[in-house]
């Protein structure tokens, strides 16, 4: 039965709890239309993965192709609206979902070269959702929540979506991938950090490659995303179609900035990586080794350490806590090191401060994060653009939950684009760090094609 939400008069809401149906279907049969938008947890049985959200047909939308983080807070605060906050049954009912590149953040700190992106993602891309499809894996429940738009009503918007159909969405034959900053590249990269890490500029930066291929004729995006989800499923994986073209597909591990609506909120870095394998023995050995890694303990130490001093910007003095320290988890093809850092938002700060307050991600950047943006856009050949941002949503209640775009694929209407890096500290091996690099990116790559 149909159930308006408590907290409104508004009768053009609504709340409907529907026959339960696998999100990845119904992905399947929406996933080509403009703005669709899916975040998913499809790391099954994973406790980090139980809601998953599919966004269709939005309402309103802001695209910035370049973006500050003062024009990135503007859209934000015009797209949010708290006076339509619902009281439903997921942790996102009402509000905004969207992609913040890298550079918005990195320029808030540092000057950056300006260097042309090859992907041409917009910095900004945000839209409001009137019409939200949100599953509970753990519960097998979801809920369809919508709004009347124009003259079809809200119940009506739901059903023509839960009775769509369409023909199985294509996937392309796999093509060869090209790499960006050669094995031997890539050592030149590491060491001329390492030379700065010695000189005592920083302790610790995120170093970083692309990879491309072709796209090939009749390529669908939403279909590929699929095929990454099938081949590598993560807690955080994301599907957002960016317009003019080109998609956003990821199979992200990493939590960036969690607040709920109270105030209380989360950030989980990740540092330290090993891969995964299919004989048991040699993956507990290498889940083993990895816990064990004085470097990677220390590695992600420096970014615990850094994201505390982020949230105490904006949270209350003293609440900062790090409950889990460089505690190993597992996850589809890797072995990782993960950490919790939490705290209390400040009376008059909300969600929107926080994520100003924390782009870019300290895991993707580096300690101290000003000097190690710097080094990065004077080491790194290309411009990050979308990779190492976040795909975020955010409620009309305050609430937020946001991912780091790492282990994506950009999809452009010429090409597909990866990237991957690593944190390279003062005791790094290049040949190490390049095979932390590949454990990473690999698993991604092959959804699509032989890996270079």
């Amino acid at each position: 039965m149909p159930i308006h939400s408590s907290n409104t008069d508004d009768p053009a809401l609504l709340i409907q709890e529907i026959p339960w149906r696998d999100p990845a279907e119904i992905f399947t049969i929406v996933g080509d239309r403009p703005g669709t938008v899916f975040l998913d947890s499809a790391a099954t049985g994973d406790q980090r993965a139980r809601i998953s959200y599919i966004g269709v047909d939005p309402i309103d939308e802001v695209r910035l192709p370049v973006a500050s983080m003062d024009a990135v807070e503007v859209a934000l605060r015009r797209l949010r609206r708290p006076g339509e906050a619902i009281d439903g049954p997921l942790p996102f009912n009402s509000g905004i979902i969207g992609v913040i590149g890298y550079a918005p953040g990195a320029r808030q700190m540092a000057a950056m070269q300006a260097r042309a992106d090859d992907s041409e993602v917009p910095d900004l891309i945000v839209r409001r959702y009137d019409l939200i499809l949100g599953f509970d894996l753990a519960q097998r429940r979801c809920w369809g929540i919508a709004r009347d738009r124009g003259a079809t009503s809200a119940a009506s918007r739901i059903s023509q979506l839960l009775e769509a159909s369409g023909p199985a969405l294509p996937i392309s034959a796999h093509a060869d991938w090209r790499e960006y900053t050669s094995a031997a590249e890539h050592r030149a990269q590491v060491e001329h950090v390492l030379r700065y890490i010695a000189a005592g500029d920083i302790y610790q930066a995120n170093v970083s490659t692309r990879f491309s291929r072709p796209r090939p004729c009749g390529f669908s995006a939403a279909a590929a995303y699929l095929a990454l989800r099938h081949h590598n499923p993560a807690p955080f994986g994301a599907f957002v179609d960016l317009g003019e073209g080109s998609a956003l597909i990821s199979a992200s591990p990493e939590r960036f900035v969690q607040c709920d609506r109270e105030g209380r909120i989360e950030t989980r870095p990740i540092k330290g990586t090993m891969p995964r394998d299919a004989d048991p023995d040699r993956d507990r050995a290498n889940a083993d080794q990895l816990a064990a890694s004085a470097k990677d303990i220390a590695e992600n130490l420096m970014i615990c350490d850094l994201l505390r001093n982020d949230l105490s910007q904006v949270a209350v003095a003293g609440s900062i806590d790090v409950p889990q320290l460089a505690a190993l988890e597992g996850f589809a093809s890797v072995w990782h090191l993960v950490s919790a850092v939490r705290g209390q938002l400040a009376p008059g700060r909300d969600a929107i401060d926080l994520l100003r307050a924390t782009l870019p991600g300290g895991s993707i950047t580096g300690a101290p994060k000003k000097r190690a943006i710097e080094i990065i856009d004077e080491v790194e050949t290309s411009a990050r653009g979308a990779f190492y941002g976040t795909v975020f949503w955010l409620g009309d209640d305050g609430a937020m939950d946001s991912s780091l775009i790492i282990r994506s694929i950009v999809v452009t209407p010429t090409q597909l684009i990866a990237a991957a890096g690593g944190g390279i500290v003062a005791d790094s091996d290049p040949q190490a760090e390049y095979a932390e690099l590949r454990a990473k990116i690999d698993p991604v790559l092959e959804a699509f094609g032989p890996k270079p």
